[in-house]
């Protein structure tokens, strides 16, 4: 639990001097002061809460970064090398460390990651019915439309496909729902956070592997899955769609042109029949359009 990792005294400031159900990110870089993200804002964070001078923020030393990855590997950060290796932890309640340093690296490998420097906790929170305006353009008669979320980093995707596969459990639209989750953002390192009761996870997979396994395995109807980019994904989702199984699924883009000169979107283009883009214009999972698969808008919020 985030408690047991970030210490008493920080833990104390984050839940009882603002409200913790806004928070977003922590910053905590070695020799510089801790920053937090709350509703899509950065801060200072300071003894009282959040501050905005520098000279009353709480800088970070190089013990409490070591401490801290020390207590999120449970005393052990041998046995999370692994996970160094790719650059993250995820605690137990869903929250993501990723850690920054000096990556070892033999023969083109990575071996391991030490001289720890910062970390970059992420809060997961659960927002209820923030999918629900554009939930009526995504589902129809027919089932559930392709679809891809957008926004930049920290523009609530991931909080957006979370409920929108709970709006599906709640309606008891009983799809067979897989989620490959590999980072454990979307539903938790051990399903901790609300997806619903039609859903399968499979946990830090690539895609394509977790594709390929979890429909031979688990024979989904829809397929929801976090953050595509490289073209082993775009094979991933093709594959899906070969198979006859729908795919929820984001990607990083600031607006429709910047998804359009992705590298790769040609290719992916035709799969998908809804695109959601989200901003962070009144906070992380703002709704600013809900498009067809011609990019016509089909629905706008202000």
């Amino acid at each position: 639990m985030l408690s047991d990792v970030i210490g008493e005294k920080l833990y104390t400031i984050i839940t009882t001097k603002f409200n913790f159900g806004y928070l977003n990110e922590i910053r905590i870089r070695v020799d510089k002061p801790i920053v937090v993200f709350v509703k899509g804002q950065a801060y200072y964070l300071g003894n009282n809460g959040l501050v905005t001078s520098e000279e009353n923020a709480i800088i970070a030393t190089k013990q409490m970064v070591e401490d801290i990855i020390f207590r999120a590997s449970e005393f052990s950060v041998y046995s999370i090398n692994e996970e160094l290796k790719k650059g993250f932890i995820v605690l137990k309640g869903g929250e993501r460390l990723g850690i920054a340093g000096t990556l070892v690296c033999e023969k083109g490998e990575i071996k391991t990651l030490n001289n720890f420097t910062s970390i970059n906790i992420r809060i997961p929170h659960e927002i209820k019915n923030c999918s629900l305006d554009a939930f009526s353009f995504l589902v129809g008669e027919d089932g559930v439309k392709n679809t891809l979320i957008i926004s930049p980093p920290g523009g609530g995707k991931t909080t957006f496909i979370r409920d929108f596969v709970n709006q599906l459990s709640i309606r008891n639209l009983s799809f067979n729902v897989l989620i490959i989750d590999e980072r454990g953002e979307i539903a938790g390192d051990n399903g901790e956070l609300n997806v619903g009761k039609f859903s399968d996870i499979i946990a830090f997979s690539d895609k394509k592997t977790g594709f390929m396994q979890g429909i031979r395995a688990m024979n989904p109807h829809i397929i929801v899955t976090d953050e595509i980019g490289g073209e082993e994904d775009i094979k991933a989702i093709k594959y899906a769609g070969n198979c006859g199984v729908k795919v929820i699924a984001t990607i990083h883009a600031g607006s429709l042109e910047e998804l359009k000169a992705k590298e790769g979107f040609e290719d992916l283009k035709n799969t998908f029949e809804r695109y959601v883009l989200l901003s962070k214009r009144n906070g992380p999972g703002t709704i600013e359009g809900v498009y067809n698969e011609n990019f016509s808008r089909l629905a706008i919020w202000r």
